[in-house]
């Protein structure tokens, strides 16, 4: 289960993301402009979406951090779900789909080369700078992993909190893209033909859509209310067993209610002998108990029931 702390940890890869994306988008159209390369072009898109994603996931913190009222009394959690599912929508139809258009376009009517040193330039800057901003996220994702017991490819793959996650395949992609970029630059300029450079938009379109389409699996899963992995849901089971007036935990049931929030209930079957007060101070403070040991757990109902 995620800390609440990610929550502001995860702004900072944003604002590290946003202000590469940002500066990386100017030079890649300026050069794009000047080369004629689709590759450049499908990695101006890229960019631009990337950029646009930042401020959705800047949004998505923001109204996720928004306390529980009356019309949400379990708070604004899935916010975050979904200006991310938004932002990976942007992905593969602003990066993704328009890259390998084009890239289909170049192929038919392949374009000059021009500018080539400028195009060298922007792409090997633009490597640097993304390189940087994904150190930032990895380095937020390592922290995560290493609070919850985890390697950061499980992390990747289960944790609640899609900002960091988006940013950190955002850049890995955004690396990949200005190196296939590059290549098919120098391949363009050596053979005179722009059938890499078509080739390379279309792939970087492949990517991103793969990609977006991983990242709109997540956070459909985590908007639909999806559990906490089984190993926390035992885990709590066994705390709750420990308990001297418990005899067993009949049923129980772990839901995200965002990044850092988890909706907990369950049934319980009480020991032999407990009166109805004895019971009720028992469950109050388990109730307690849980919260202070475990702060992730935003709201916890139990239940007695027969065994």
């Amino acid at each position: 289960m995620a800390s609440a702390r990610s929550s502001d940890e995860s702004l900072g890869s944003v604002f590290a993301a946003l202000a590469a994306n940002t500066a990386i988008a100017t030079a890649k159209g300026t050069a794009a402009a000047l080369t004629g390369s689709p590759a450049l072009l499908a990695e101006t898109l890229h960019t631009v979406a990337d950029a646009g994603n930042e401020v959705l996931l800047y949004i998505a913190i923001r109204r996720s951090r928004q306390p529980a009222d009356a019309t949400h009394p379990f708070g604004y959690g899935p916010e975050r779900y979904y200006w991310a599912l938004l932002a990976a929508i942007g992905m593969f139809l602003v990066g993704g789909a328009v890259s390998i258009w084009d890239g289909i376009r170049a192929l038919v009517h392949p374009p000059e080369l021009e500018a080539f040193w400028v195009g060298v330039g922007v792409l090997v800057v633009a490597i640097v700078l993304d390189a940087a901003s994904r150190v930032v996220a990895l380095r937020q994702l390592r922290v995560q992993a290493e609070r919850r017991g985890l390697s950061v490819r499980e992390l990747l793959r289960e944790s609640p909190d899609p900002t960091v996650v988006t940013i950190y395949l955002e850049d890995t992609i955004d690396v990949l893209g200005a190196v296939l970029a590059l290549i098919a630059l120098v391949v363009h300029r050596v053979t005179g033909s722009g059938i890499a450079d078509a080739l390379a938009s279309i792939a970087i379109g492949a990517l991103l859509c793969f990609i977006a389409s991983r990242l709109t699996r997540r956070n459909r899963q985590l908007l639909t209310n999806q559990s906490v992995p089984d190993r926390y849901v035992e885990a709590l089971r066994a705390r709750l067993e420990s308990q001297a007036e418990i005899h067993a935990v009949m049923r129980l049931e772990a839901v995200y209610l965002g990044p850092g929030e988890v909706l907990v209930a369950a049934d319980i079957a009480m020991g032999d002998g407990l009166s109805g007060r004895e019971v009720a101070a028992a469950l109050a403070r388990t109730r307690d108990e849980l919260g202070r040991e475990l702060p992730v757990v935003a709201r916890l109902y139990l239940t007695p029931v027969e065994r």
